[in-house]
């Protein structure tokens, strides 16, 4: 929490410690709770906080932080920051939306019920303009889509929302992000359609940058239901689109909303967070929708692995990229 510290000093002109909550307090907490969280106590201008230091930001959405921000508020007795070492401006923004109250060091802090936001990053904040860091998931999916599938040009945008399986509301934010980006022209007037001002090689050259891995979270298991959501995944896939040898763990993906049916229907058995013999991805977007083979598409297979520091992976990424029929 120095990070947070120094933050705060650095926009207000005071000192700020952050303690961390005693056991004794700690031992009221679900655990469902402690496991996503690190808490310390810690006062601003005369006011005390409960400061949750969210452990993995991949695997929490605003949707379940809004829930469970109402049980530690009670919990506490107390105000509740979320302290996030990294967040996307796309989520900055659902956390806003949300009303949640939230600090990223060097970044942005934002408590609403005090009227306090302090902002680093480059947005209006009536959300009218926001710079993008990184795509949204629902636009790196269009993108993906648009490039692998099926064009997205010429299409009507209730159109575009039915093959991206997309709200017409999600469609128009995608839109809006891929013209705030200069990617796309709108044309038409009555019944507007999009353009891309880029094609192939060259527009993924433009976008890749602002992708992020479609890996939301990872859960591991012995033997994994035979579900035709599943797909192969990570280097399993790898290894059958190149001469990368496969490896023993076999590495599946499916789309969030896919696995939570499945966790939901008790067809998942045995899932654990670090130890099994087959991998599961849980992927931002359904991987069925960009691939018709039993692999996932290349495109997010490379954003999947692009971190990875084995050379043979990188030099196979590369391969599967420079072998890409545009």
């Amino acid at each position: 929490m120095k990070e947070l510290s120094t933050y705060i000093h650095d926009c207000f002109g005071v000192a700020f410690k952050a303690i961390p909550i005693e056991k004794p307090v700690l031992g009221i907490i679900p655990l469902y709770l402690k496991g996503n969280f690190i808490f310390y106590r810690g006062s601003l201008n005369k006011q005390s906080f409960i400061w949750a230091k969210v452990l993995d930001n991949n695997s929490i959405t605003p949707n379940q932080l809004e829930k469970q921000v109402v049980k530690l508020k009670q919990l506490f007795k107390a105000p509740v920051v979320f302290v996030f070492d990294q967040l996307d401006s796309w989520q900055r923004r659902r956390l806003i939306d949300r009303n949640l109250a939230f600090v990223q060091p060097q970044k942005q802090i934002y408590i609403p019920a005090f009227f306090l936001q302090i902002s680093d990053v480059n947005r209006l904040e009536n959300l009218s303009a926001i710079e993008i860091e990184k795509l949204s998931a629902p636009a790196q999916f269009a993108v993906l889509y648009h490039l692998q599938v099926n064009s997205l040009e010429h299409r009507l945008f209730q159109e575009i929302a039915g093959l991206l399986e997309y709200s017409s509301m999600t469609v128009t934010r995608v839109i809006k992000e891929l013209l705030q980006l200069d990617l796309i022209s709108i044309e038409g007037a009555k019944e507007k359609s999009i353009k891309f001002k880029m094609k192939g090689l060259v527009l993924w050259q433009k976008v890749m940058p602002l992708m992020s891995s479609p890996v939301r979270e990872v859960w591991y298991t012995d033997k994994i239901n035979k579900s035709r959501s599943f797909m192969l995944a990570g280097e399993t896939a790898l290894s059958e689109k190149s001469m990368l040898a496969s490896s023993q763990q076999k590495t599946f993906a499916i789309g969030k909303e896919a696995f939570r049916k499945l966790k939901l229907e008790g067809q998942l058995k045995g899932l654990d967070k670090k130890y099994g013999d087959e991998k599961i991805e849980v992927w931002h977007y359904d991987p069925q929708l960009l691939s018709k083979i039993k692999q996932v598409d290349s495109l997010s297979l490379f954003l999947s692995l692009q971190s990875e520091n084995d050379e043979r992976v990188v030099s196979e990424l590369n391969e599967l990229i420079k072998n890409m029929q545009w």
